[in-house]
């Protein structure tokens, strides 16, 4: 080594045996010791190095008391570092002469200077040091092989492939690195040359080269915890790294790239992902578990002051939503708004995300303050029931104020401008030309409650020239102003494509419904009449913008003229009227049952049979009877079920239609018997009117049970307790299922560990408090943190709660101590805290001499005041010699021990406290 380190032995004696480097050596776990520098986490791949480099007085923390860890690290700070664990001459060093570093700290404390002469860091060439550049790792391994005096080793071939891909100036330092084991990369052959240093990975490179330990290798990963995720969540949070173990038998933390192929969050089952281990040739694996959920509610929440957002965990059918199955006005029964404070929410629509997973409710009146808010009878797409929800949510005032979002064109002569919310009614726009001249022909109004216009152009209109809208004090519903203002958007009035539009087809899909296909995209949809009657319904398809779904008010049958009219395309184009006789064939075929299922109907635990049709029906007044045979315990009994009512098992899908079985066998009725039935219908026929077949179904009865409790636990309160801070009360609005209530896992603080939980008697209100009891020193800091509690059920029910989001204001709970109890003189002992303490009243200490009370016990008091102190003069009697030979301590008073530290902590004290002679 070329320069011997005045701090060296000093560092060394402080520091462990395992040391850690990361990013350019393998990462070893280590127990750090503790420091003042507050962000240095015991266990971390840096804590011994860190602490080891600041006892010896290399490196310091920020005036803050941090180390900040993650920081890129500076070429001014390294020369720092450098020049004082190498003990380098800094005060007589002067300054270097670089044209950046005049007058720059690290220079003007010869830093920079100390560091040339020893040869150890250069300037770039130019007469420049770039003092507040970052380091690179290529500029690291330069330094550390020419401040150590690492020498080559011949014959030795690198593994890493981008050797001179951060300037071949550096190849041979990180070769030589590299030989003397102390360079792994930042992946598989790659060294990371130019990637910059963090200022933890300077302090574990510097401890392990000045302590002249090779980077362990690495052997085997370690084995990974299942990973649960509830079906239908957005992602999966794999581990970023895995732990590995080394050739030292330590372990390491290594980076990992996971592939995730054919991993399905929305289909429930478990999955093995495997994942590349950075710079290794292993390979780590994990298993997914995907849980099956029930659908619900996830969260009602306000987006501005007549908009709230209804979140589901699975995407839902808009047909069990909306009046028209699409979105609009909802379906009675669906969701509903209740005031608590006479705020009327007014009429309620609604529309639904792509994804059917979110669903946007409009009301009519501006709301604030507090609603009941109620979702009931939705369905997921594949036909679950979603839980119903019912909650009490709180709509701050709206002080949004709107925006502009843009324009979408919808033809050549009409233009869509969005809004960010419903706005109120607004008619002052301006129209001008880009050069500032008037535009006429222009109309559009914003409608109250509305967050779109469109404006229309007259012939009027130059084509192909920008027009610029202004709108001046335009306001959403809760009266914001638009921002900014005035607002403005341009658009322009297209030309005609000189093509019109065409009638393509018409098809037959239904007994009263077809389908109309255009050459091309219309404005609106067509007028369209059928044997001289106006259609019932024109709307465009879901799937075919071009195509138009046409409903008739009576069943399609025979040659039937059909005439469609005022339709013009995107361009503005009209098309020419078209009449022609279409032959619509009538389904004769009767509707036959392709299936039958016995069901449990989860809102009222019964059994249904169901029956499904190869077509849609129609029950008018439907029945089912039956005729066939029972069989329990090896007994054939004939049975004759009477005529029993048929009903739909969803309005949305009419080919399954069902019977409750109690109803349906009655006298018959026997649990666990078995039935072969031949089945007959009326009243069910195919919309063409055909009447449905007879069927046959084959069964096994079962039993109806009770409607499951399904009440959901909420959490109203949580707050530390004021006497105790390692206790936090976490009040629930009813009786809870201690098994759920009591589980620690189901309760995380950040910044805090619950050991376990305590659960109270239900109060006299209904109301039941869990106390966390938090591990005592596990939160070290004062303020608001957040708070998560899960899985915690009702009693007697069989859904847990609603996840509850929130923060806690905690005092923390690590306790103060007597660092130093001094004898300072013949009746004064000094006492040192770890931290400022106060006293109020009350005596703290009993003297002891030689570990025993005297005759007459002396019991004193700390006297420490309410002006927070690290130190305290306690007064005692004389200590004469003899005394002092047989060993002076203080035992605490624990009944009338009252010092604490800022926070309320009591103090903590071991059996004696011995005192020594200063």
């Amino acid at each position: 080594m070329s320069y011997q380190p005045k701090s060296y032995n000093k560092f060394l004696a402080g520091a462990a045996t395992a040391a850690v480097v990361a990013s350019a050596v393998v990462p070893v776990a280590t127990h750090a010791a503790e420091k003042n520098l507050t962000d240095v986490k015991e266990g971390s791949y840096y804590a011994e190095a860190v602490n080891a480099l600041a006892e010896a007085g290399v490196i310091k923390g920020y005036e803050d008391g941090t180390f900040r860890p993650n920081n890129q690290v500076t070429r001014a700070e390294v020369a720092k570092i450098i020049a004082v664990q190498l003990g380098l001459d800094t005060e007589n060093a002067g300054t270097a002469n670089y044209s950046d570093a005049k007058g720059h700290w690290a220079n003007t404390g010869g830093y920079l200077a100390a560091v040339a002469k020893a040869g150890i860091m250069k300037g770039d060439g130019n007469g420049t040091f770039r003092p507040n550049a970052p380091l690179t790792r290529a500029e690291m391994a330069s330094i550390v092989v020419r401040a150590y005096d690492l020498q080559a080793k011949e014959g030795f071939e690198s593994q890493f492939k981008d050797l001179n891909a951060g300037g071949a100036w550096a190849a041979d330092a990180i070769k030589t690195l590299e030989a003397n084991g102390y360079a792994n990369g930042i992946a598989k052959g790659q060294f990371g040359s130019a990637s910059n240093v963090k200022r933890a990975d300077v302090a574990v490179f510097l401890f392990r080269v000045a302590k002249g330990e090779a980077a362990p290798t690495v052997e085997s990963v370690s084995a990974i915890n299942n990973i649960e995720v509830n079906e239908g969540a957005e992602t999966v949070n794999l581990p970023k790294e895995v732990e590995v173990k080394l050739s030292n038998g330590e372990k390491a933390q290594k980076a990992v790239e996971w592939d995730k192929k054919g991993l399905d969050l929305n289909k429930p089952g478990e999955y093995t992902l495997t994942g590349d281990v950075a710079d290794t040739d292993l390979t780590a694996s994990v298993k997914v578990v995907v849980k099956a959920v029930d659908p619900e509610v996830t969260s009602v929440s306000s987006i501005n002051a007549t908009q709230v957002e209804v979140k589901f965990n699975k995407a839902v059918d808009a047909k069990t939503l909306f009046v028209d199955g699409v979105k609009g006005a909802f379906k009675a029964g669906v969701i509903s708004f209740t005031s608590l404070d006479k705020v009327d929410a007014g009429t309620l629509t609604g529309s639904l995300s792509a994804d059917g997973k979110t669903l946007t409710v409009t009301a009519t009146n501006v709301l604030s303050k507090r609603y009941d808010v109620v979702v009931d009878n939705v369905k997921t797409k594949d036909d679950k029931a979603v839980a119903k929800y019912s909650k009490m949510i709180t709509i701050e005032a709206d002080k949004t104020a709107p925006t502009i979002l843009g324009t979408e064109r919808i033809s050549a002569s009409q233009v869509k401008v969005k809004f960010s919310e419903p706005m109120k009614a607004f008619d002052k726009v301006t129209f001008k030309y880009a050069d500032g001249s008037e535009v006429t022909g222009v109309s559009g109004t914003i409608a109250a409650g509305a967050n779109e216009v469109i404006f229309t152009m007259t012939d009027a209109v130059k084509e192909n020239k920008e027009i610029v809208a202004t709108f001046i004090g335009a306001q959403d519903q809760a009266g914001n102003l638009i921002t900014p203002n005035p607002a403005t958007v341009s658009f322009t009035k297209g030309a005609a494509d000189g093509v019109a539009p065409t009638v393509s087809s018409i098809t037959q899909t239904g007994a009263k419904t077809f389908a109309v296909k255009f050459s091309e995209e219309l404005t609106t949809a067509p007028t369209v009449t059928i044997g001289g009657t106006a259609a019932a319904k024109v709307e465009k398809d879901s799937t075919d913008a071009t195509v138009y779904n046409v409903t008739s008010t009576d069943v399609l049958d025979d040659a039937i003229t059909i005439a469609i009219s005022s339709f013009t395309d995107l361009s503005g184009e009209k098309g020419t009227d078209v009449s022609k006789v279409v032959t619509f064939k009538k389904d004769t075929v009767a509707p036959k049952v392709t299936s039958s299922n016995v069901v449990v109907d989860s809102k009222d635990n019964k059994e249904y049979l169901e029956l499904t049709f190869d077509k849609d029906v129609e029950l008018d007044s439907a029945k089912v009877t039956a005729t066939g045979t029972q069989v329990k315990d090896y007994i054939t009994t004939s049975v004759s079920p009477a005529a029993s009512d048929l009903s739909y098992k969803n309005e949305d899908n009419k080919k399954v239609v069902r019977v409750a079985l109690a109803s349906f066998l009655g006298a018959n009725d026997v649990e666990g018997a078995s039935y072969k039935l031949d089945l007959s219908f009326s009243g069910v026929k195919s919309t063409f009117g055909v009447a449905a077949d007879s069927a046959k179904a084959t069964l096994t009865r079962g039993k109806d049970g009770v409607v499951s409790n399904t009440d959901i636990v909420k959490v109203t309160k949580v707050e530390q307790q004021a006497a105790d801070n390692n206790k936090v009360e976490v009040t629930f609005d009813k009786a809870v299922d201690g098994a759920t209530a009591s589980t620690a896992a189901n309760y995380k603080i950040d910044g805090a560990i619950v050991e376990n939980v305590t659960v109270l008697p239900v109060d006299k209100d209904g109301n039941q408090i869990a106390v966390l009891n938090l591990k005592e020193g596990s939160n070290n800091f004062t303020g608001v943190r957040n708070i998560t509690i899960s899985g915690v059920k009702a009693l007697g029910s069989t859904k847990a709660m609603d996840t509850y989001n929130n923060t806690v204001e905690l005092k923390e709970n690590i306790a103060p101590t007597v660092t130093n109890a001094v004898l300072s003189a013949n009746d004064v002992i000094t006492l040192t805290f770890s931290e400022a303490v106060t006293d109020t009243t009350g005596l703290d200490f009993e003297v002891l001499v030689g570990g025993k009370s005297q005759a007459v016990a002396e019991n004193v008091d700390a006297a420490i005041g309410t002006t927070p102190s690290t130190t305290v003069k306690v007064k005692v009697n004389s200590i004469d010699s003899e005394k002092l030979s047989k060993g002076i301590s203080l035992k605490a008073l624990t009944d009338t021990l009252d010092i604490t530290d800022a926070a309320g902590n009591k103090l903590s004290v071991p059996a004696n406290i011995v005192v020594v002679n200063n």
